[in-house]
């Protein structure tokens, strides 16, 4: 971008020669301010167009940063929606597995209650009453009860199973939902920067092209 300063040298070395009648008339003094006056200017020019440039380039990465911290952002909020739907999912097991307890405990006091009057009876039964109704019943009723309990450890375990793997897989979702986070926030601090070098680049190339301005009025005046 040095060609501005070239380009200003030779013009104001020429804008001297025009003002003092052409280069035969004008002064070694006046070429020269011309020249250097031009030379600043152009330098000036360049060095604002390169500002420019550079904020240009550092806000075009902003914007694909931005762009980056969008996509992380949703991938995130889809991540917790499927979390929501984890912990969900684990509350109507744990509530199933609380039913469960709840039901099996009321029958197990009815069926107790049958066995306690089962054994009444056989108490209250005469000598040899063993194949009795009523014994034959609360034999009838500890059978069914056991066989209740065994279902009831077998649907217990299968629930606490998929308790367990929920809570898993809501401890990985977690886990991920932080490192999406993490990089949202790495990606924002990078954001910053940029737009930083942007905003500071933006005030160079202003006060470079002000100084180009600034010079070449004030050197206007001596050539």
């Amino acid at each position: 971008m040095a060609v501005f300063t070239a380009i200003g040298a030779l013009a104001g070395a020429g804008i001297a020669a025009v003002a003092a009648g052409g280069f035969a008339a004008a002064t070694t003094t006046a070429l020269v301010v011309g020249a250097v006056v031009g030379g600043i200017v152009g330098a000036g020019v360049d060095a604002g167009i390169q500002a420019t440039q550079k904020a240009a380039a550092a806000t075009a990465e902003a914007e694909t940063i931005t762009e980056q911290i969008t996509t992380v952002s949703t991938e995130a909020t889809a991540v917790e929606q499927e979390r929501i739907a984890v912990q969900q999912e684990q509350i109507a097991t744990q509530a199933e597995q609380e039913k469960l307890a709840v039901r099996r405990s009321r029958r197990q006091a009815i069926r107790e209650a049958q066995i306690q009057r089962a054994r009444a009876l056989n108490v209250a039964s005469a000598a040899g009453a063993g194949e009795s109704s009523a014994v034959s019943g609360g034999a009838a009723s500890i059978g069914s009860n056991l066989a209740s309990a065994l279902g009831y450890s077998s649907q217990q375990s299968g629930l606490s199973s998929n308790i367990t793997m929920l809570r898993q897989e809501e401890a990985d979702l977690s886990s991920q939902i932080a490192g999406l986070y993490g990089q949202a926030n790495v990606l924002q601090a990078q954001q910053g920067v940029a737009l930083s070098r942007a905003g500071m680049y933006s005030s160079q190339a202003s006060n470079y092209f002000g100084m180009a301005t600034n010079v070449a009025r004030i050197g206007s005046g001596f050539v």
